[in-house]
């Protein structure tokens, strides 16, 4: 990509060249942006669906609020963080499919 020496203002299509590259990580990236369909990762504390607590990877807590927690793009990434978790501390750690339409979190199905 080959950029003149220009402020980022100045900088119009024409002056920038991608490389076809570029232009499909671009293209996937986009595409998962607009994809609503997200997991999440879940404990089932009265082992009974009364009760769940979602893991927020970054600072490791668990919240019941479901806007907070650490929303992961695939579901294996999910899968694997949830057996590198469970060996260590929890055997009851499980995943939910959630959507993330109108920018709130809504669990579609949880997964055992």
């Amino acid at each position: 990509m080959k950029v003149p020496d220009k402020k980022f203002n100045d900088i119009s299509e024409q002056d920038l060249e991608l490389a076809q590259d570029q232009i499909l990580e671009l293209k996937r990236r986009i595409k998962g942006l607009e994809n609503l369909v997200k997991y999440v990762i879940y404990s089932d504390i009265l082992l009974k669906g009364r009760w769940w607590l979602f893991l927020n990877i970054s600072d490791g807590t668990w919240c019941d609020v479901i806007n907070t927690v650490t929303l992961f793009k695939r579901q294996h990434i999910a899968k694997a963080v949830v057996e590198k978790h469970s060996e260590e501390k929890r055997k009851e750690i499980l995943i939910a499919k959630i959507t993330t339409k109108n920018d709130k979190g809504k669990v579609l199905k949880y997964l055992r």
